[in-house]
């Protein structure tokens, strides 16, 4: 087995006790390594890679949100090449398939932002905003729009999860490639309040619901603008404790399996996709290897745990039944936030 390495954001200042971007090193024997700081930069809690691997891009989730990039330096080192300004409190990123455009979610502001990208990776021009709108029933979460996630389906369509309104948001890549066209919503069970969402290569969508501890299973008729529920499942197998948050959502490399974690209850939870992605089954839940796993990343047979309030950086290896097994003992980052690959 080859050495891998990843990138992993914190959170900095008041939100934690990073100091911005880390490289992290995974041996060939899977022990990771204490990490070695790469960039100085104000709470980088998401991070996406330029499909080319030689731009990174980070939020700065603060009141006054920014997007970053940073040209990778002999695969290593992290050099700024851009910031582009962004609504209140980005929180996730996205780059479409062909490198054109960097999608933020900013859950403060409940806006989506497009960023035009260059050939190389860099930013060309302004962000497009496009702002939500519409609240939900808890009024302590949902009193007005709060954009969290988004995704790309294969048929080019931008779906944007939006926790305070309860709402999957579509959107169609303009012909020129810089902007977004608002196509769409696609409405979800009242109070459940979606926060990230992935597409399995063979169609469905599944949404993690923060606030109702659920994965919802929507399927496309006439493309993925037009999406339909067609299961609704728990994002544990076992019970958890009052006041736990469902966080992050990741396919497995097998297409058979998915992962999720629980805040608070602090587990990964494995499940199984039914045939034909008519839904999911969570299968077992697994101890997150921390506190507060905000994070998940699978790296073939292996996935990794961002746990935010302990400080840690937890590997498992995935068995053949799908469900992670604990691989040496975590590593120390500060205030992790989230994992991706160098």
């Amino acid at each position: 087995m080859e050495e891998r390495h990843f990138w992993v954001g914190t959170y900095t200042g008041a939100m934690g006790g990073g100091q911005g971007v880390y490289r992290l090193r995974r041996g060939p024997d899977g022990a990771l390594e204490r990490p070695e700081p790469a960039a100085v930069t104000t709470s980088p809690s998401y991070l996406a890679v330029h499909p080319g691997g030689g731009v990174l891009y980070a939020v700065n989730e603060r009141a006054e949100g920014a997007v970053v990039a940073y040209a990778v330096d002999g695969g290593r080192g992290l050099r700024e090449i851009g910031v582009r300004p962004v609504p209140a409190g980005p929180c996730h990123l996205t780059v479409t398939p062909g490198g054109g455009l960097l999608l933020a979610a900013s859950y403060d502001a409940g806006a989506v932002s497009a960023v035009r990208l260059g050939p190389d990776g860099a930013f060309t021009g302004d962000p497009s905003v496009y702002q939500g709108h519409g609240r939900g029933p808890r009024a302590d979460r949902q009193e007005g729009p709060h954009a969290h996630a988004t995704a790309v389906a294969p048929d080019g369509t931008v779906l944007a999860a939006d926790l305070g309104a309860d709402v999957v948001r579509a959107y169609r890549i303009a012909a020129d490639g810089g902007a977004l066209e608002p196509v769409s919503e696609i409405r979800l069970p009242a109070g459940c309040g979606p926060r990230h969402l992935v597409v399995h290569p063979g169609g469905p969508v599944h949404v993690l619901t923060e606030l109702a501890g659920t994965v919802i299973t929507l399927r496309p008729g006439s493309g993925h603008a037009d999406l339909r529920i067609t299961a609704e499942a728990p994002a544990t197998a076992g019970p958890v404790p009052a006041g736990s948050q469902s966080a992050a959502i990741k396919l497995g490399a097998d297409g058979r399996h998915l992962y999720t974690s629980m805040r608070g209850a602090d587990v990964v939870t494995t499940h199984r996709i039914l045939p034909g992605g008519a839904g999911t089954e969570p299968v077992d839940d697994v101890p997150s290897g921390g506190e507060w796993p905000r994070d998940l990343h699978v790296d073939g047979e292996w996935l990794h745990v961002a746990n935010q309030y302990s400080g840690l950086v937890a590997a498992f290896r995935i068995g053949a039944d799908g469900v992670p097994v604990p691989a040496g003992p975590p590593v120390e980052v500060p205030s992790p936030a989230c994992i991706v690959p160098a």
